[in-house]
């Protein structure tokens, strides 16, 4: 059965990448399985990935394709040349991209493609220099600081669409208003806050967000938004405004805030599908696109093991008002925020939704 719409995250470099973040939750992944990194996506790969694709939408179907890594600019314009080439090819089909950076490889010749295909770019910047410096370098430790606003520059000239993405640590949350202001001076209108997760193997990760963080750096970087926006000067936050829509009784875009997952097909570089970015580990590994389809994998006992097992309540959930609004959270990214003694998160919707839904 065909479908009018599938999401689709493409690793084409796998979990290569030409910075050494320090918090970088995707090598960590790669180090917990079998083989870390499968390289740059092959030819054959690509055609079947494209082939797979065409096969499971219906004429006019929408295929939102997502690009990410490791560092995806690290498989070469190329690739991205000859896999829009095949996309297009497929005439049934409509395409919706997205490419998420380090920003570092970025050139003219980039965003003009970048333009001509009518990609949205999200570019990693963690705020002010003195931050940035501390956690994204390259592999010989040194600043990419200037590179990427320099970068940045090239993809406004080409009127690229484009947001930022900032990881918080525990550094940066109490830094909330600085960051704030940093948006502001740089003039960048969409942002995305990530919170800093621990490893896998570690949950005392010295750099991750505490529940205390959490609520701390969420409501004063809410204040200094709100402040903004009764001024007339609107910048787009991710949490902010997926709660404005849930505060206004419509469902959130951001995945996880529901509390239970969906199979999101991540397909790494040799054709292997996993359901979640968080879980590209060999225990939930659904298949690979060179023996089954996207139905097939969908349909199949991992992934149905996978949904099972995705709520993740905690005790401060049996006694919250807002449990049907959220339901535990993401699985993976709630532990920033509960554990069985808080729900730093239910402290951010006391704080911002009677103001979100004035709004």
């Amino acid at each position: 059965m065909a479908t009018k719409n599938i999401s689709i995250m493409i690793k084409p470099a796998s979990s290569l990448c030409n910075l050494r973040c320090l918090y970088c939750f995707y090598a960590d992944i790669s180090e917990n399985r079998n083989v870390a990194s499968h390289g740059v996506m092959q030819e054959e790969t690509l055609d079947t990935l494209v082939q797979r694709i065409g096969e499971t939408l219906l004429p006019e179907g929408i295929a939102h394709i997502s690009f990410q890594g490791g560092e995806p600019t690290v498989a070469g314009l190329s690739y991205f040349r000859m896999f829009v080439k095949k996309m297009a090819e497929m005439t049934h089909v409509k395409v919706n991209y997205a490419l998420q950076t380090n920003g570092t490889l970025i050139n003219e010749e980039w965003a003009q493609f970048f333009k001509e295909n009518h990609f949205l770019i999200g570019v990693s910047l963690d705020g002010f220099q003195t931050n940035m410096d501390q956690f994204r370098y390259d592999a010989q430790h040194k600043s990419v600081y200037y590179t990427i606003l320099r970068n940045i520059d090239i993809l406004e000239k080409y009127k690229v669409d484009y947001n930022i993405l900032t990881v918080v640590t525990k550094e940066l949350a109490g830094h909330a208003k600085g960051l704030f202001r940093f948006y502001k001076e740089h003039h960048f209108k969409y942002v995305q806050l990530i919170p800093c997760l621990p490893g896998l193997q570690d949950a005392k990760e010295p750099h991750a967000l505490t529940p205390k963080e959490y609520a701390g750096f969420y409501n004063e970087f809410f204040d200094a938004w709100a402040a903004e926006l009764r001024k007339g000067n609107y910048i787009s936050v991710n949490l902010f405004d997926n709660l404005a829509e849930m505060a206004h009784g419509h469902m959130p875009y951001q995945c996880g805030m529901l509390g239970r997952c969906n199979v999101q097909f991540v397909v790494e570089s040799n054709g292997d599908v996993y359901p979640c970015d968080f879980y590209c580990l060999d225990e939930y590994l659904l298949g690979n696109l060179h023996d089954q389809s996207f139905r097939q994998l969908a349909e199949s006992a991992h992934a149905k093991d996978f949904l099972d097992h995705s709520a993740c309540r905690k005790a401060p959930c049996e006694t919250c008002r807002y449990v049907r609004m959220c339901n535990g959270g993401c699985r993976r990214q709630n532990i920033c925020y509960l554990n069985d003694e808080m729900c730093a998160y239910q402290k951010v919707l006391d704080h911002v939704l009677p103001v979100l839904s004035r709004m």
